[in-house]
């Protein structure tokens, strides 16, 4: 099983989709572990956090949807603007298909021949795909690439320090003597007897997102709210008029 992310949503999608029919389970290097219902890839407007109902009524012109997963957020916009969507699991990209979306095979890194877009989305907590202080760069980098002049990086982060737990408390603490921002999360994800590489992912406060971008030179912060009582908040991003320097760049 290659690509069990796409098969998790090949088969949510198939049998409805619904609760409770597929789940992944998500692993922490430090053995923390936590599971989550398939369902989430297929939720309905009224059913996504505040912060992904505004980044979608907010976003114009030609869009990107990175990450996109079933495409739930695409199908929000689809017929009123030309949307694409971004993913790298065959699967997950097949589903998106299925409900007649524009999804292509792609990362944040490696996006693809797509063009350049005026607003761009990070939705579902995206914005942990800069992946660490480190990688950062080479994201920001990377969307820039796609962002014309003026465009907005919608992005939906997860603070990490909003609703602690003592074993959050206790990852941070060893993330900072490994001397990483506290909320960087190394983790895989796991599907019957399917399993990612371990990678990294990027929770961040708005200070430490504003340090980022601010560092960057690529973009401007233009807003940042509040937490929700999950953590979750959007940052509105602006593209600045700097051209994106080679060592920016990943793929």
């Amino acid at each position: 099983m290659s690509d069990g992310f796409g098969e998790m949503l090949r088969r949510c999608w198939k049998d409805g989709p619904a609760r409770g029919v597929a789940c992944q389970v998500i692993e922490r290097d430090d053995e923390f572990v936590s599971v989550e219902d398939a369902y989430r890839y297929f939720t309905r407007p009224e059913e996504w956090v505040a912060s992904e109902q505004r980044a979608v009524e907010l976003a114009r012109g030609r869009v990107l949807d990175v990450g996109c997963a079933a495409g739930r957020h695409m199908l929000e916009l689809a017929g009123t603007r030309e949307v694409i969507g971004i993913d790298p699991s065959p699967g997950a990209v097949a589903v998106a298909r299925a409900q007649g979306l524009d999804a292509r095979l792609g990362s944040v890194q490696e996006p693809g021949e797509v063009g350049t877009f005026d607003t761009i989305m990070l939705l579902g907590g995206n914005l942990g795909l800069l992946g660490s202080a480190r990688e950062a760069p080479k994201v920001l980098g990377s969307l820039a690439k796609l962002a014309r002049p003026g465009a907005e990086l919608l992005a939906v982060g997860h603070d990490p320090y909003a609703a602690p737990l003592a074993d959050h408390d206790d990852y941070h603490r060893h993330n900072r003597e490994r001397g990483w921002l506290p909320g960087q999360v190394r983790m895989r994800l796991r599907y019957r007897g399917w399993s990612t590489p371990w990678f990294d992912r990027l929770l961040l406060s708005s200070d430490e997102l504003s340090h980022l971008v601010d560092t960057s030179g690529l973009w401007a912060m233009e807003s940042c709210g509040q937490p929700d009582n999950l953590g979750f908040y959007l940052a509105i991003l602006k593209r600045k008029g700097a051209a994106v320097p080679a060592d920016m760049l990943g793929g």
